[in-house]
């Protein structure tokens, strides 16, 4: 009788550890899933694609757009659709590439503060045929 006993206790015990092992077990994938719904959310609200994106036309020598941005990351769409090659930059500030007559490119200007700010075509003698724009940046409400 005290085999059958001590074998009992056996299988209660092997019973119990494969109960703790599961309970384990669903406990860190439980804690997994929470992280990943962490990550996600953090990624979707902060993510850094709240950026306002202006779309900007370069002609020969003008720089044509609804040129007013929410203070915040601005960033411009430019298309080139003037004749020949210009590009746009923020004066103090990033620039962008020159784009040939069809072009288009993206400048990202950063984070801008409430206020007004420069933007011009910086090949030669193109501020000086007019090529200059403001850009207004008000406060976010």
């Amino acid at each position: 009788m005290s085999n059958k006993s001590n074998s009992s206790r056996r299988a209660q015990r092997a019973i119990a550890a494969q109960r703790k092992k599961r309970l384990r077990t669903l406990w860190v994938v439980g804690a997994l899933v929470v992280a990943a719904i962490v990550v996600v959310g953090f990624l979707s609200i902060g993510g850094g694609s709240d950026s306002f994106t202006i779309d900007v036309a370069l002609d020969d020598f003008s720089i044509e757009g609804d040129l007013e941005a929410p203070a915040g990351a601005v960033k411009l769409s430019v298309v080139n659709v003037g004749a020949i090659p210009h590009n746009v930059g923020l004066r103090g500030g990033p620039i962008g590439a020159d784009l040939d007559p069809g072009e288009s490119a993206e400048l990202d200007l950063g984070e801008l503060t409430p206020g007004s700010y420069e933007l011009y075509c910086d090949i030669a003698d193109h501020v000086e045929q007019g090529m200059v724009a403001t850009l207004v940046v008000n406060r976010t409400e």
